[in-house]
Protein backbone atom coordinates (compact mmCIF):
# COMPACT_ATOMS: atom_id res chain seq x y z
CA UNK A 1 0.00 0.00 0.00
CA UNK A 2 2.86 2.02 0.75
CA UNK A 3 4.34 1.95 -2.68
CA UNK A 4 1.14 2.82 -4.02
CA UNK A 5 1.03 5.58 -2.10
CA UNK A 6 4.45 6.96 -2.53
CA UNK A 7 4.18 6.38 -6.62
CA UNK A 8 0.61 8.80 -6.35
CA UNK A 9 2.50 11.35 -4.80
CA UNK A 10 4.91 11.18 -7.76
CA UNK A 11 2.69 10.90 -10.50
CA UNK A 12 1.12 14.29 -8.95
CA UNK A 13 4.30 15.67 -8.45
CA UNK A 14 4.83 15.57 -12.28
CA UNK A 15 1.72 17.11 -13.36
CA UNK A 16 2.26 20.03 -11.34
CA UNK A 17 3.33 23.53 -13.57
CA UNK A 18 7.10 24.61 -13.09
CA UNK A 19 6.81 26.95 -10.67
CA UNK A 20 4.28 24.47 -8.32
CA UNK A 21 6.87 21.86 -8.43
CA UNK A 22 9.28 24.38 -7.92
CA UNK A 23 7.39 25.29 -5.00
CA UNK A 24 7.04 22.29 -3.65
CA UNK A 25 11.28 21.54 -3.75
CA UNK A 26 11.45 25.03 -2.24
CA UNK A 27 9.29 23.42 1.08
CA UNK A 28 10.86 20.12 0.96
CA UNK A 29 14.03 21.88 1.30
CA UNK A 30 13.13 24.28 4.14
CA UNK A 31 11.48 21.55 6.33
CA UNK A 32 14.82 19.25 5.90
CA UNK A 33 16.79 21.93 7.07
CA UNK A 34 14.46 22.42 9.95
CA UNK A 35 13.92 18.76 10.56
CA UNK A 36 17.51 18.41 10.80
CA UNK A 37 18.37 21.35 12.98
CA UNK A 38 20.90 22.89 10.51
CA UNK A 39 21.73 26.86 11.44
CA UNK A 40 20.12 28.29 8.17
CA UNK A 41 19.21 31.81 7.00
CA UNK A 42 15.80 31.45 5.02
CA UNK A 43 15.54 34.10 2.33
CA UNK A 44 12.00 33.44 0.57
CA UNK A 45 11.67 35.47 -2.14
CA UNK A 46 14.83 34.41 -3.52
CA UNK A 47 14.09 30.62 -2.55
CA UNK A 48 17.96 30.35 -0.96
CA UNK A 49 19.06 28.93 2.69
CA UNK A 50 22.05 30.07 3.69
CA UNK A 51 23.52 27.29 5.74
CA UNK A 52 26.86 27.54 8.23
CA UNK A 53 28.75 24.05 8.61
CA UNK A 54 32.26 22.99 9.61
CA UNK A 55 34.24 22.32 6.62
CA UNK A 56 37.25 21.07 8.97
CA UNK A 57 37.68 21.64 12.57
CA UNK A 58 36.94 24.84 13.67
CA UNK A 59 36.05 26.23 10.24
CA UNK A 60 33.03 27.14 9.97
CA UNK A 61 31.90 27.85 6.04
CA UNK A 62 28.50 29.21 4.49
CA UNK A 63 26.85 26.45 2.19
CA UNK A 64 24.08 28.17 -0.07
CA UNK A 65 20.94 26.33 -1.49
CA UNK A 66 19.47 27.95 -4.23
CA UNK A 67 15.90 26.36 -6.15
CA UNK A 68 15.31 27.92 -9.63
CA UNK A 69 16.02 27.74 -13.10
CA UNK A 70 14.94 24.42 -13.31
CA UNK A 71 17.23 23.13 -10.70
CA UNK A 72 18.51 23.10 -7.08
CA UNK A 73 22.13 24.65 -7.13
CA UNK A 74 24.76 24.05 -3.89
CA UNK A 75 27.40 26.34 -3.88
CA UNK A 76 29.91 26.90 -1.60
CA UNK A 77 33.17 29.44 -1.12
CA UNK A 78 35.73 27.09 0.00
CA UNK A 79 38.77 29.19 0.42
CA UNK A 80 38.85 33.00 0.88
CA UNK A 81 41.78 35.29 0.28
CA UNK A 82 44.33 32.47 -1.24
CA UNK A 83 47.71 33.57 -1.58
CA UNK A 84 48.29 35.18 -5.05
CA UNK A 85 51.42 33.59 -5.97
CA UNK A 86 49.75 30.00 -6.19
CA UNK A 87 46.98 30.97 -8.64
CA UNK A 88 48.77 28.65 -11.37
CA UNK A 89 48.43 26.05 -8.70
CA UNK A 90 44.89 26.78 -7.50
CA UNK A 91 43.96 26.50 -11.62
CA UNK A 92 45.93 23.09 -12.22
CA UNK A 93 44.11 21.36 -9.06
CA UNK A 94 40.75 22.82 -9.96
CA UNK A 95 40.89 21.61 -13.67
CA UNK A 96 41.87 18.27 -11.64
CA UNK A 97 38.93 18.17 -9.67
CA UNK A 98 36.66 19.57 -12.66
CA UNK A 99 37.93 16.59 -14.70
CA UNK A 100 37.20 13.65 -12.09
CA UNK A 101 34.13 15.27 -10.90
CA UNK A 102 30.92 14.14 -12.61
CA UNK A 103 28.83 16.73 -11.36
CA UNK A 104 29.91 20.14 -9.83
CA UNK A 105 32.70 22.57 -10.68
CA UNK A 106 35.77 24.05 -9.10
CA UNK A 107 35.87 27.62 -9.93
CA UNK A 108 39.13 29.72 -9.14
CA UNK A 109 37.81 33.39 -8.86
CA UNK A 110 40.90 35.56 -9.45
CA UNK A 111 39.29 38.99 -9.49
CA UNK A 112 38.37 38.23 -5.75
CA UNK A 113 40.91 35.79 -5.31
CA UNK A 114 38.57 33.06 -3.68
CA UNK A 115 37.88 28.94 -4.56
CA UNK A 116 34.01 28.14 -5.28
CA UNK A 117 32.60 24.69 -5.47
CA UNK A 118 29.18 24.51 -7.02
CA UNK A 119 26.68 21.48 -7.64
CA UNK A 120 23.45 21.52 -9.55
CA UNK A 121 20.72 18.85 -10.16
CA UNK A 122 17.61 18.92 -12.43
CA UNK A 123 14.41 19.75 -9.97
CA UNK A 124 13.16 16.40 -11.62
CA UNK A 125 15.27 13.81 -9.63
CA UNK A 126 14.57 16.09 -6.26
CA UNK A 127 11.21 16.19 -7.21
CA UNK A 128 10.52 12.44 -7.24
CA UNK A 129 12.84 11.17 -4.66
CA UNK A 130 12.32 13.49 -1.66
CA UNK A 131 15.35 11.82 -0.36
CA UNK A 132 17.24 12.91 -3.29
CA UNK A 133 17.60 16.93 -1.46
CA UNK A 134 19.16 15.37 1.52
CA UNK A 135 21.72 13.05 -0.56
CA UNK A 136 22.38 16.07 -2.80
CA UNK A 137 23.10 18.08 0.25
CA UNK A 138 25.71 15.66 1.57
CA UNK A 139 27.39 14.80 -1.56
CA UNK A 140 27.79 18.53 -1.79
CA UNK A 141 29.22 18.54 1.65
CA UNK A 142 31.82 15.85 1.48
CA UNK A 143 32.81 16.93 -2.13
CA UNK A 144 33.59 20.31 -0.28
CA UNK A 145 35.45 18.90 2.14
CA UNK A 146 37.57 17.00 0.30
CA UNK A 147 38.59 20.30 -2.57
CA UNK A 148 39.37 22.28 1.20
CA UNK A 149 41.32 19.85 2.36
CA UNK A 150 42.77 19.92 -1.14
CA UNK A 151 43.62 23.55 -1.52
CA UNK A 152 45.39 23.56 2.26
CA UNK A 153 47.45 20.69 1.57
CA UNK A 154 48.68 23.23 -1.24
CA UNK A 155 48.77 25.93 1.06
CA UNK A 156 50.25 24.60 3.59
CA UNK A 157 52.89 21.58 2.36
CA UNK A 158 53.36 23.02 -1.14
CA UNK A 159 52.18 19.56 -2.59
CA UNK A 160 51.67 19.66 -6.48
CA UNK A 161 48.41 19.36 -7.49
CA UNK A 162 48.80 16.13 -9.52
CA UNK A 163 49.91 14.44 -6.14
CA UNK A 164 46.95 15.61 -4.02
CA UNK A 165 44.45 14.43 -6.82
CA UNK A 166 46.23 11.13 -7.05
CA UNK A 167 45.82 10.77 -3.38
CA UNK A 168 42.09 11.80 -3.38
CA UNK A 169 41.39 9.90 -5.99
CA UNK A 170 43.26 6.42 -4.49
CA UNK A 171 41.59 7.46 -0.99
CA UNK A 172 38.28 7.16 -2.97
CA UNK A 173 39.31 3.74 -4.85
CA UNK A 174 40.06 2.64 -1.32
CA UNK A 175 36.82 3.45 0.14
CA UNK A 176 34.59 2.16 -2.37
CA UNK A 177 36.37 -1.27 -2.64
CA UNK A 178 35.54 -1.07 1.48
CA UNK A 179 32.16 -0.24 1.16
CA UNK A 180 31.33 -3.22 -1.55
Amino acid sequence: MNKIKIYLIRIYRLLLNYEKQEEVIWKDIKNLHADCGWRSGVYENDKYIETVFEISKETPVVFHYIVGKYSFHCSVKILENYPLDLTTDFFILATHFNNVLSDGVVIVNVNNHYIEYHHKVNLLLPLLYRNEIYSQIIRHYDTARDIYEAFQRLINKNESPAIIIADILNRNNNQEKKDK
